[in-house]
């Protein structure tokens, strides 16, 4: 028997009553300010594609370059423009049966697993579009492992296995993987990708945008911008979209609507852009997502939703990191080399805001490196807080990871390139802002890095994360970090 107070009931449905009026209340102001910020967006028009174009389009798994590409690959065979896709994985975590889709759908003369008949998927739906098979390259990565070989599995002694029992090798089963045998890391994805622009010379890169809620999209795009920063690419980039909740809105073929981006996305500093398609490129695009039947026999109403009158593509700024004065204040908030972070999009973000990221900044002084972290409420001792750099000299890349957590700071050996620093971290907390300070001498010799950042509960659990995003330091101190 529960006992209580009397006249618990009572209480106990006030206080549901009162968390009730708190949450709805929380989403009226949520969507206030959506409704507030985006209400005016105006999209620019894609550049014209011309016969010198070489575009690149990176795909995380068969079907998206279809579902976000195919309009642009029909603009762009339509100016006599070179394409080249690449398939990440070959979708081989595919909750299907092969065997009985197989007997089911007759397809009797295939003999394989499910990433080899997404292989062929591909190929039919880039037929449909006008793209030979030969400008298709399939690097054999295991789906819905990216985003570990872009972290934890970076090196070659470090490998990451696979864990669906259509793949659950080391490395690339697959005879018509780009590299034979390819070892599952991600210094190893990085060294596919290099090669591929340096050989191929893109004058354009299409990736997924980073605020696409699929993991495998999130690492798509940190690795495209890593091996972007070393081959020394300096073309345009644009971003497409794929997995944002109940996006595209409807759900279902309306062939005569316009895709636009959601609302959220519309709040970042990205510049969106549009690209309209014919009729004609309309028809074949659904052709084109029809072939992968797999997938269309899972959400086929969610794949067909891509078919409209339109695709959008979105332009990620560089941020230039600022100088700031010695022992700078942050009480007035983020300095300008910072970015935001998507509202509200960790899964307890409305019932606890110390959950949410809102943002993250780099700055420097004379002396030192401030690493910043914004939440929507206040820094909870309780979290942990991960920061994470990829710095760039000009050469190679090094790795900062740290890590905050029940009141101290620490540097993580993630990877045999990561920095060792003896170093104490001294940090401090502003209301809702973390700010880590490392040495300056740490980036000598630096011009560009990569940054991201992660919040996890005592259980490792991730609640939270930050895209990988491009910050550049001024010439100035490039000079002067020789020096340090």
């Amino acid at each position: 028997m529960v006992r209580g107070f009397p006249g618990s009931k009572y209480n106990r449905n006030k206080i549901i009553i009162i968390l009730i009026f708190i949450a709805l209340m929380s989403f009226l102001i949520f969507l206030y300010f959506y409704l507030d910020e985006t209400q005016n967006v105006e999209y620019g028009q894609f550049p014209q594609i011309t016969s010198s174009d070489r575009i690149l389009i990176v795909s995380p798994h068969p079907d998206d370059e279809s579902l976000a590409n195919s309009g642009l690959i029909r603009a762009a065979l339509r100016a006599n423009a070179t394409v080249l896709v690449i398939m990440m994985t070959n979708g081989d975590a595919t909750p299907i049966n092969v065997t009985d889709y197989v007997q089911k759908t007759n397809r009797t003369d295939f003999n394989g697993s499910i990433g080899d008949l997404r292989h062929l998927e591909t190929i039919e739906a880039m037929s449909q579009l006008g793209l030979n098979q030969s400008r298709i390259i399939f690097l054999g990565y295991p789906d819905g492992a990216l985003s570990y070989l872009f972290g934890s599995n970076w090196d070659y002694n470090n490998l990451y296995k696979g864990s669906n029992s259509a793949n659950e090798y080391d490395h690339s089963p697959y005879n018509f993987s780009y590299e034979s045998n390819a070892p599952y890391c991600g210094a190893n994805v990085d060294k596919n990708l290099e090669q591929i622009i340096r050989s191929y010379k893109p004058t354009m890169i299409l990736y997924p945008d980073d605020g696409d809620e699929h993991p495998d999209h999130w690492a798509t795009s940190a690795f495209i911008r890593y091996a972007a920063i070393k081959t020394g690419y300096s073309g345009p980039t644009y971003c497409y979209l794929v997995h944002k909740g109940s996006w595209p809105s409807p759900l279902q073929f309306q062939p005569q609507s316009t895709l636009e981006a959601p609302d959220d996305l519309l709040q970042l500093d990205a510049n969106w852009l549009m690209l309209n398609i014919t009729q004609d490129d309309e028809n074949k695009k659904e052709k084109a997502i029809n072939s992968h039947a797999t997938q269309i026999s899972l959400m086929k109403n969610y794949l067909l939703s891509f078919v409209r009158t339109d695709e959008i593509f979105a332009n990620y700024p560089v941020i230039l990191i600022q100088q700031v004065t010695n022992n700078p204040d942050f009480s007035d908030g983020m300095p300008l080399s910072s970015f935001n972070d998507l509202k509200y999009d960790s899964k307890t973000s409305l019932l606890l805001p110390s959950t949410d990221l809102a943002g993250a900044g780099f700055v420097y002084d004379d002396n030192n490196a401030y690493l910043l972290l914004k939440t929507s409420g206040n820094i909870n001792p309780n979290l942990v807080y991960d920061l994470h750099l990829r710095v760039y000299n000009g050469t190679d890349f090094k790795r900062i990871d740290l890590k905050v957590k029940d009141g101290n700071a620490q540097y993580e050996l993630k990877a045999n390139n990561s920095i060792q620093s003896t170093e104490k971290i001294d940090f401090q907390i502003q209301n809702n802002i973390l700010i880590v300070k490392i040495p300056l001498k740490l980036f000598k010799g630096a011009n560009i890095l990569l940054m991201s950042a992660d919040i996890k509960d005592d259980q490792k659990n991730k609640l939270d994360d930050m895209s990988w995003r491009i910050f550049k330091f001024p010439p100035e101190f490039i000079v002067n970090s020789m020096l340090l």
